[in-house]
């Protein structure tokens, strides 16, 4: 039973560097042009807002959601559905409108005042 167990950890590593080493392969294709349809979907336009929402949402979503367990009364139970699945959309749209928030009035500015600071001054020539 041991000898098992052992076996089944050496093929879940080997299964996650398998992993690993495909996904820098396909890193390295897209990043020299040869991603093809992969490099064309992850290039997509579309992309560029949850691009710049993701990290105020990971920042902002263990605080509010160790909020909402605080304030609890009784233990929270699952056993409704529906009202389940209305409190995770609810908190997906909260996070995401907050970190929207968090874009434009931190994120934003910031990276515009370094492009203000960091910007080289041409002389001009004449």
């Amino acid at each position: 039973l041991m000898e098992f167990g052992l076996a089944m950890e050496k093929q879940w590593y080997q299964r996650r560097v398998r992993g690993s080493v495909a996904l820098l392969t396909q890193i390295f294709l897209c990043h020299f042009g040869l991603g093809g349809p992969i490099n064309s979907f992850l290039s997509w336009k579309g992309w560029l807002p949850v691009a710049r929402l993701s990290y105020g949402v990971y920042l902002l979503h263990y605080g509010i959601n160790r909020a909402w367990i605080a304030q609890l009364r009784h233990v929270y139970s699952f056993l409704p559905d529906f009202q389940s699945v209305i409190i995770f959309l609810g908190f997906i749209s909260m996070i995401n409108l907050l970190a929207a928030v968090l874009f434009l009035t931190v994120e934003q500015p910031m990276a515009n005042l370094e492009k203000l600071l960091t910007a080289r001054q041409t002389k001009p020539r004449g």
